[in-house]
């Protein structure tokens, strides 16, 4: 389907492969690519160090189409391209959404954006009590499966913090795949130094996309930062365990962008713009990552969210438009 002259046309759906900081000088222009069936790999040469890369250069691969998705827009914010998110280099964009109408307007409104929507619906899965529902899956799957707008849905958010068993993950994908065989099913995992593990389970029959979330800048006094070394270290582990368990899935990095002082023991604090830069450059070369999040677009209990900070909007289309362009270094 084309969304009109000059916008991308999408091919088939997403499958299994075979194998100094200036906001202003960056112009929220129009996205000059099209998503076609097949991917084009660019391989750049990264000067610098890496964490744990052990040598002064390192080749990061990552595909000019990988996906560059946002997190949790409201339908007014793309309708008003806020901080340029509608008009800017963002090709996905995922979306609670209570229930059919609700997930039918946002299809309607992110299809004028050019994106593709991965829905999460909240009444199949209780993030507050851990408690799934897959039998309310399929009615809700039924209403929107034929949307244009529609790239899949998402299944769990970081399951094993609110105890979502290993069982209740396969059981909703099953009945996501009952109810719609043809749209991917994502899943997103927190906890990574602990993923595939008994208390962070990964197997089969769980997700047709893993995405993780690791967020490593934070602070120690509320105004300093830190940045976590670990990263490479756990997603070297986590890319082993996907491909041990279930060979050619595809990973997604959620990166941070947030600044998020409560409970202390968050401490995450706001990355700059080369930090930002060093978290997808880590996922291209660790985690073999494939997609692109960024965490999060609003949350009114964070210090920051995206929603809020227009200069980090920038920072986050300047990299996509970068990784578009086969340019990131």
């Amino acid at each position: 389907m084309t969304f009109g002259p000059g916008r991308r046309s999408y091919g088939p759906l997403l499958r299994a492969p075979d194998g100094a900081d200036n906001a202003g000088a960056m112009a929220h222009t129009h996205r000059p690519r099209s998503l076609r069936a097949g991917l084009l790999v660019a391989a750049i040469l990264v000067a610098g160090s890496l964490a744990g890369a052990g040598s002064a250069a390192a080749v990061t691969p990552y595909s000019r189409t990988a996906p560059m998705i946002l997190q949790g827009p409201s339908p007014e914010d793309l309708a008003a391209n806020k901080n340029g998110i509608c008009t800017g280099n963002f090709t996905h964009v995922i979306r609670n959404v209570g229930g059919a109408a609700s997930a039918k307007t946002y299809l309607d409104v992110a299809a004028k954006c050019d994106l593709k929507v991965i829905l999460f619906f909240s009444t199949t899965a209780d993030h507050s009590t851990g408690v799934v529902y897959p039998t309310r899956v399929a009615p809700l799957v039924n209403a929107v499966k034929a949307h244009p707008a529609l790239f899949g849905y998402m299944s769990v958010k970081e399951p094993s913090w609110v105890g979502i068993t290993a069982w209740e993950i396969r059981t909703l994908y099953k009945a996501y795949k009952a109810a719609d065989p043809a749209h991917p099913v994502v899943g997103l995992w927190g906890d990574i130094p602990h993923f595939g593990m008994s208390v962070n389970p990964y197997t089969a029959g769980m997700a047709d996309i893993v995405m993780v979330g690791w967020y490593p800048v934070e602070t120690t006094t509320g105004t300093n930062t830190i940045y976590l070394t670990t990263g490479p270290t756990h997603f070297k582990r986590v890319r082993s365990v996907v491909a041990a368990a279930t060979p050619g899935r595809p990973i997604w990095l959620l990166a941070q962008t947030h600044k998020y002082l409560k409970p202390a023991t968050h401490k995450k604090q706001r990355p700059s713009q080369s930090l930002l830069s060093r978290q997808v450059r880590e996922a291209f070369v660790y985690l073999g990552a494939k997609g692109i999040g960024f965490h999060t677009w609003s949350n009114v209990n964070y210090t920051i969210d995206q929603r809020r900070d227009p200069t980090m909007v920038a920072w986050m289309n300047d990299l996509a438009r970068r990784i578009q362009a086969g340019t990131f270094q």
